[in-house]
């Protein structure tokens, strides 16, 4: 049994960040007629309810680019890979070092709060506008004592408790990107530093988290969970992407396949590169697959 994982944006997603209803309906028939499928995505459960609210997601998905295993329907995580408050707090030093402030996403329970900051730049505030215009409930505004260094080292300060940091996010110039990766790897070498440029805006996003948390490890996780809780054998892993956050989950399967919009680096990756993510090139291959 072949278990089938795809990207969302420019990947599934069309060129505006949708999942068309006639879309949603092909992918239904396959996973209907027994099709394993699942999306692995940098993207949180609300978004990806919004967008694939049309799709009956039954397999869990992964999300944050690997940080978190989560049964969509139950909203229940099943296991999280998170940097530890003491990391974070070293992390959040160097972006303070740099006079510049992130999104922190955290975990509360089966929750994940997103904090924002004061905005200082179009791409942060398109990142928040994304949201907002989406009701996503993790928005949480970011207290100024959320890493309180009055307190003991490595703690972290919000009206409820904060169980885990999975990540930070900052959008911007690719010379600003660049200069936060370089301090951070250096200040916490074991950490995932993932940089790609964001195609909605024209600028580049960096996402920090833990170092197992990325989507290729998810991939390993969710495999033994279908295995062991499930009773679901999956025999063979095909998966889908185009962009520097996918290569571990390219590199994690049998089959890797890369859209034609992907970049180089994915595409020297892949077995296979199919059609551009606007045509909708993975259901396509998806119904092809399935035939």
């Amino acid at each position: 049994m072949t278990l089938f994982i795809t990207d969302l944006d420019f990947t599934l997603l069309d060129s505006d960040g949708n999942f068309s209803l006639n879309s949603a309906e092909r992918l239904n028939n396959l996973i209907s007629d027994g099709m394993k499928f699942t999306v692995a995505t940098a993207r949180a459960a609300p978004s990806i309810k919004h967008l694939m609210s049309n799709v009956d997601l039954k397999l869990p998905i992964i999300e944050l680019n690997g940080a978190i295993l989560r049964n969509l329907q139950s909203g229940h995580i099943l296991q999280h890979k998170g940097l530890g408050t003491e990391k974070a707090t070293l992390i959040n030093d160097c972006f303070t070092e740099l006079g510049i402030t992130p999104y922190v996403s955290a975990l509360i329970g089966d929750h994940n709060p997103l904090f924002y900051p004061e905005l200082n730049n179009p791409g942060m505030q398109w990142f928040l506008d994304e949201k907002i215009a989406r009701s996503d409930p993790r928005l949480t505004p970011r207290p100024k004592d959320l890493f309180n260094q009055k307190n003991v080292s490595g703690s972290v300060n919000t009206d409820k408790t904060v169980d885990d940091i999975l990540a930070f996010t900052y959008l911007g110039p690719k010379a600003e990107i660049d200069t936060i990766s370089e301090l951070v790897s250096q200040t916490v070498p074991e950490a995932l530093i993932t940089t790609y440029p964001n195609h909605y805006i024209g600028d580049w996003e960096v996402v920090i988290a833990a170092s197992d948390a990325n989507k290729g490890n998810a991939i390993n996780r969710l495999l033994e969970y279908l295995n062991k809780d499930l009773e679901i054998n999956i025999s063979r892993t095909t998966a889908f992407g185009d962009s520097s956050n996918d290569l571990e989950m390219l590199n994690t399967v049998d089959h890797p396949v890369a859209v034609s919009n992907a970049s180089a680096e994915i595409k020297a990756s892949a077995r296979e590169i199919i059609g551009h993510h606007k045509d909708d090139a993975v259901i396509d291959y998806l119904e092809r697959a399935h035939r």
